[in-house]
């Protein structure tokens, strides 16, 4: 599987999105996009790839 590619949410099945927050140490954490799941990885990370690989890997 593509390293950047992210796998479906692990509660719902939805798309999940990258996304960056401003003027933080670790900007980069991933998110279930479906209004009523939102499951995160729980974890910031400081490059978008680090962020997708800590998501992939959950419920391994």
């Amino acid at each position: 599987m593509d390293k950047l590619k992210l796998k479906p949410c692990p509660f719902c099945s939805g798309e999940a999105l990258v996304v960056k927050v401003k003027l933080c140490e670790n900007p980069y954490v991933v998110v279930c996009q479906s209004e009523k799941c939102g499951a995160s990885i729980g974890v910031y990370s400081g490059t978008r790839e680090a962020a997708v690989e800590a998501w992939n890997r959950r419920g391994e």
